[in-house]
């Protein structure tokens, strides 16, 4: 028996031993780094500006990190793993809010197309709303020389003729001109007829020479407008150097060399190049509080609330519009109710005309002076947050930073390594070389189409978002000026 409790007794306390080595190496601290780098596939055609059918997309590449060191204190390391962070309250309460004035903007100002009645509604309404929370409100004019598009670009001029799908080239000429179709091969010197090419439209193959060569050689033969045609597959966006003297447009090789036959057998066959643009006046909208440290910097807070048209446009990008109003009520509350002023300026813009081309941002930065732009600490870019993960790209130590911030705190933010090009407003800022942070959901399969309605708006990727947001204004200094 007492061999018995003997062998009782060793058996438990060899488990007791062996209880505590386990919850030792449970309790172990891990190694509080920067979070492992998650990537998001971004869509193919994530570039928010109105298509071109039938052209493949353009990724451009996301510009790189400024070297302009970022005033940014370091958050504190990445909680281990076995001490796990509580959700963040702050964004269920956020969802709501940008979820209800979501509801409210696209009911009342839905389309808004670029540069209509309908954008200036929208501006007007963003304006008095933060008026109504103690901002000062300027609209900053912004004038838009437009060419919209068209089946009509070029044609064949009689019944049943090719329909052709043309594109044109950056910087031509506008103009409506017809003349018979002359093929001109390349338009080297020995291409041009001796007779020259008065009142015809040249038809050219790309290659060789530039753009602006062919045209500016076959304009000063006497041609009155251009047309060329691929030599590879597909068409292209074709740009001049200056100017174009006369209309100019690409088309697929496919379609170039259907012309091509079309003239052998019927010589003198007409075209039309028409290009009209249209004057667009637009606005954006420029938000800030009073009696802010506006000696240490300026930090924006921006995105674009235009539309295209045909679409609700609730995720693009009611949700950026919404998210910018609830923040800066709560910006507003923090500086005036609570007494607790950031520690330099806040500027909200709500960029006009960015669905054709980024033309408010564009302005926005052209209008900043040299010591302007040196004066603006970051840009944060609220664009597409309907569907997908909240997700975040831009330079790259803001980015870093933005990624703990949310780790430390509860925050599941997904971070995107934009290799499939992003076109949105805080890309003119990265070219005049400010730091800038894309905050966005990585779903853009419904974005500029009628589909883009309330009911498919995740709110919570604005939660996340808008908190993240929020809470890394916190870890900027005052911008001290050398």
């Amino acid at each position: 028996m007492l061999n018995r409790l003997r062998l009782t007794a060793l058996w438990i306390a060899l488990i007791i031993s062996f209880s505590l080595a386990v919850v030792a190496c449970g309790d172990a601290p891990e190694d509080a780094g920067i979070p492992a780098r998650p990537t998001a596939t971004a869509a193919p055609n994530m570039q928010p500006t109105a298509a071109i059918p039938d052209m493949p997309a353009q990724p451009t590449s996301e510009p790189g990190p400024t070297s302009t060191p970022i005033p940014i204190e370091k958050p504190s390391a990445v909680a281990p793993t076995s001490t796990p962070v509580p959700p963040n309250l702050d964004v269920e309460r956020l969802s709501n809010l940008g979820m209800e004035l979501l509801a409210k903007f696209t009911k009342n100002h839905s389309p808004r197309e670029s540069g209509s009645d309908g954008e200036r509604a929208a501006a007007e309404f963003i304006s008095a709303y933060l008026e109504d929370r103690g901002y000062r409100v300027e609209f900053q004019p912004v004038e838009v020389d437009y060419i919209a598009w068209s089946e009509d670009f070029v044609s064949l001029i009689g019944d049943g003729m090719l329909n052709l799908r043309g594109v044109p080239l950056a910087q031509t000429a506008r103009d409506n001109v017809a003349g018979s179709l002359v093929y001109v091969g390349r338009a080297f010197e020995e291409d041009i007829p001796d007779d020259g090419l008065e009142g015809v439209i040249a038809l050219i193959e790309r290659g060789e020479i530039t753009f602006e060569e062919k045209v500016s050689r076959v304009a000063d033969a006497g041609a009155v407008g251009a047309i060329i045609y691929n030599n590879e597959r597909g068409n292209f966006r074709g740009a001049l150097q200056s100017g174009g003297p006369i209309p100019a447009v690409s088309l697929s090789r496919q379609q170039g060399e259907q012309l091509l036959r079309l003239i052998e057998d019927e010589p003198g066959l007409e075209a039309r190049i028409k290009i009209e643009a249209t004057l667009l006046d637009s606005q954006n909208v420029i938000a800030e509080l009073d009696n802010q440290a506006t000696e240490c910097g300026t930090l924006i807070l921006g995105g674009h609330y235009d539309s295209v048209a045909d679409t609700q446009a609730a995720g693009d990008n009611g949700t950026g519009v919404a998210s910018l109003l609830v923040m800066a009520e709560e910006l507003a509350k923090a500086h005036y109710d609570d007494g607790q002023p950031l520690p330099y300026a806040v500027r909200l813009v709500f960029f006009g005309v960015e669905e054709i081309g980024l033309f408010g941002s564009k302005h926005y930065v052209d209008e900043l002076s040299q010591r302007e732009q040196e004066d603006i600490i970051a840009m944060f870019n609220f664009d597409a947050m309907g569907k997908g993960n909240a997700s975040v790209l831009g330079s790259e130590g803001i980015v870093n930073r933005t990624i703990e911030y949310a780790a430390d705190n509860g925050i599941d933010l997904n971070r995107s390594d934009g290799s499939a090009g992003f076109g949105s407003d805080h890309a003119p800022f990265i070219d005049a070389n400010i730091p800038a942070l894309f905050f966005f959901g990585d779903d853009f399969s419904i974005i500029n189409s009628p589909e883009d309605v309330l009911e498919q708006v995740d709110p919570n990727v604005m939660g996340i978002n808008m908190t993240v947001g929020l809470g890394m204004l916190q870890h900027f200094e005052c911008k001290i000026q050398g």
